[in-house]
């Protein structure tokens, strides 16, 4: 009997209580979401008070991050399609808490790079699994509902995190990091003895050199999707716009608002906590707005959502780049952090649907990693814009990147038509 075989023949990989996928997943959500945000609630502060990270310094920091996901989200996302979707997701929860662990133990360039490196290398192994595995578990139409719910538990337990994280950063900056990094590693574990994986098995084979042979054709099967479906090569466009523009504002935002605005004697520990629990609020409230305007659950509608998202995407970040005082800056960081909280369940339900779900974790890997792609690629071009015209210009430059991205969510792809009209997509 292969090790596959064995691992998908257990109700959960150690003895205990299986846990019904569709709560499981909002528990998965809302636990990483919670340690996540009690971890980063304070990272732009930390990094430039505590590390004493430069602009340049805070992109490369970016960078790594991101090659992380380059470099791995289609390998780990063909491991989860051809060995087990249940053991990639685990793995990647322990590996996450791990990098988050040494950003708190060491706050120097070379400690946060190599947090952000092994955070960036674990999330590869839950992205894209997490939605395949909920997908094959309870079916597409019934997961396609779950997305938001559990985005919405997701932003309820980031403002619990967020407070957990800003009164233990009052105490020591480095603790955050050390308690939400342990806490990934414990719910890992919690998964071993809940987490079922009844809804899918790999294709059975025989053999190390039949199993990377099996994977080999995944992978091929997944990359040949992503090139040839329409719909797929749309997402992937969106999804390095996305990365592209978003990059200048999560890895500037801070500095711009700590150096080039100032926050004169108001105790900066007790801001980003604010601005961070009002970032999570807000996108509490604007992810529920989506689901009542997704509530058919199409492709048409989601991809309405998305490009007023994208639409605001552009907008806010450009004026808080133009920003005239603290009090303005901190209302726009807050609104650009909820349109990032409330964008990705969307983009999740317009771009899962009809996928092979032999290889639906490959292909969204491939996506995920078009993301990165973007945030990589854009790093050298906003540390110039940076060091020549100063971070505000990088932000408005940042922002401007994702503007295309309205034309692709709004560009109804063959395969949608076809649906809408009631005729079968071949190979959806």
């Amino acid at each position: 009997m292969s090790h596959s075989s064995w691992i998908h023949r257990q109700p959960t990989l150690l003895p205990g209580r299986p846990i019904p996928p569709r709560l499981l997943y909002r528990w998965r959500a809302a636990a990483f979401g919670f340690f996540m945000w009690m971890s980063f609630a304070l990272y732009a502060l930390y990094v430039v008070r505590d590390a004493g990270l430069t602009p340049f310094e805070l992109l490369i920091v970016g960078t790594v991050l991101e090659f992380s996901v380059v470099a791995f989200e289609i390998p780990t996302g063909v491991l989860a399609d051809s060995v087990s979707r249940r053991l990639s997701i685990i793995f990647g929860l322990a590996v996450a808490g791990a990098g988050w662990a040494v950003m708190g133990l060491f706050p120097s360039f070379e400690g946060i790079a190599g947090g952000q490196l092994l955070w960036g290398f674990g999330y590869t192994f839950i992205s894209g699994a997490s939605e395949a595995w909920l997908a094959d578990e309870m079916g597409e139409d019934e997961a396609a509902a779950v997305y938001p719910a559990a985005a919405q538990w997701r932003q309820a337990a980031r403002v619990a995190g967020v407070l957990a994280g800003a009164g233990l950063g009052l105490v020591n900056a480095s603790l955050p990091f050390l308690v939400g990094g342990a806490g990934s590693i414990c719910f890992a574990v919690f998964c071993l003895f809940t987490m079922t994986e009844a809804g899918w098995h790999p294709t059975a084979v025989e053999g190390g050199a039949a199993r990377f042979a099996s994977m080999r054709r995944i992978a091929s099967d997944g990359l040949s999707a992503a090139r040839q479906r329409p719909m797929v090569r749309a997402a992937i466009a969106v999804a390095v716009l996305w990365g592209a523009s978003s990059e200048a504002f999560d890895r500037l935002w801070g500095f711009h608002l700590l150096e080039d605005i100032g926050v004169g004697d108001t105790n900066e520990v007790i801001l980003f906590g604010a601005i961070a629990i009002a970032s999570q609020v807000g996108g509490f409230g604007l992810v529920a707005l989506g689901r009542r305007l997704t509530r058919d659950r199409t492709r048409a509608t989601a991809a309405r959502v998305l490009s007023g998202f994208y639409t605001a995407a552009v907008i806010v970040p450009l004026a808080f780049a133009l920003a005239p005082n603290a009090a303005v800056a901190v209302a726009l960081v807050a609104m650009v952090q909820w349109i990032s909280a409330a964008e990705n369940p969307f983009f999740m339900m317009w771009v899962n649907r009809g996928l092979d779900p032999r290889t639906r974790a490959t292909v969204l890997s491939s996506v995920e990693q078009s993301n990165s792609l973007g945030q990589v690629v854009s790093t050298l071009l906003l540390a110039g814009i940076a060091a020549v015209g100063g971070v505000g210009v990088a932000l408005a430059v940042g922002a401007l990147l994702v503007a295309p991205a309205v034309l692709f969510v709004r560009t109804v792809p063959l395969e949608e038509r076809e649906e809408r009209e009631g005729v079968t997509v071949p190979g959806d």
